[in-house]
């Protein structure tokens, strides 16, 4: 069911029509005169987390993209896995202090899943990089490593989305030079089956020090190297795993007994 509502000349004084699906029924409404902004205390806390938030997530959007699926909201729209992750974000990885509401970088997550993590992974420093190795072949097809790393001094941020092949236990991961005899943080997530699987996410602060296993066989299973990455850099554009995807001829506003037609 549409509803029209008539436009005023004073609200309008350019004709111009504003039309939007709210609670299921198209709306169509005068352009609005000006602009109020009321300033209140949840809108300044919702402001200060879109900041805040812009420290980690610009920097994940290829690995978000993998993990999180697309969603079509009440109103039609869709929304790509990415921005899905950002509503994620906003309500999930900030806690509450005696300065308000802080990101807390220990909260986030690669992926929407809640399926657990292969027994035994761990995150350790290796000579010029990382090892993220688990304890057996994940049972899974066309799985994938999701792992991001930071440097927190340096403000530096590493991530990688690296297939996996089947019999796979390990995955050495080259560092940046400059970030030798640094600690850093790790995420580690996993997904497989053309993003049917997700696991949730390991976080851990992996210290400057070798481990002294780095020279250790793992038998028949296989071992896969992966060259140092390009730095993350905020504003990337990559394009979502996964998109929405609607009935033939369904209407794009999500109306019922309603079907788009071309031309």
């Amino acid at each position: 069911m549409a509803i029209y509502v008539p436009l005023r000349p004073r609200w309008n004084p350019r004709g111009e029509v504003v039309n939007y699906v709210s609670r299921g029924r198209l709306v169509a409404r005068g352009w609005p005169k000006g602009y109020h902004d009321a300033n209140t205390l949840g809108q300044r806390q919702q402001r200060g987390k879109r900041v805040q938030v812009c420290r980690a997530l610009p920097y994940l959007k290829a690995l978000l993209a993998e993990g999180y699926s697309a969603v079509v909201k009440r109103n039609g729209r869709c929304v790509s896995g990415y921005h899905a992750a950002v509503g994620v974000a906003l309500r999930e990885w900030f806690a509450r202090t005696p300065r308000g509401w802080q990101l807390d970088l220990a909260r986030v997550r690669l992926t929407d899943g809640v399926r657990g993590l292969p027994a035994g992974l761990t995150a350790t420093r290796i000579s010029r990089g990382l090892r993220v190795a688990w304890g057996g072949p994940l049972p899974w097809d066309g799985s994938k490593v999701l792992v991001a790393v930071r440097q927190k001094h340096l403000d530096q941020w590493v991530s990688v989305v690296h297939h996996l092949s089947v019999s796979t236990v390990r995955v050495d991961l080259q560092l940046p030079t400059a970030w030798q005899g640094r600690e850093v943080e790790v995420w580690v997530a996993f997904v497989g089956r053309g993003g049917r699987v997700k696991t949730s996410t390991l976080h851990a602060v992996v210290s400057a020090a070798v481990s002294s296993g780095g020279g250790q066989s793992v038998g028949r299973y296989g071992v896969e190297r992966v060259a140092c990455p390009s730095l993350a850099r905020r504003g990337e554009r990559v394009r979502s795993a996964a998109r929405c995807t609607r009935s033939r001829g369904a209407c794009k506003f999500g109306l019922p007994r309603l079907r788009c037609v071309s031309g």
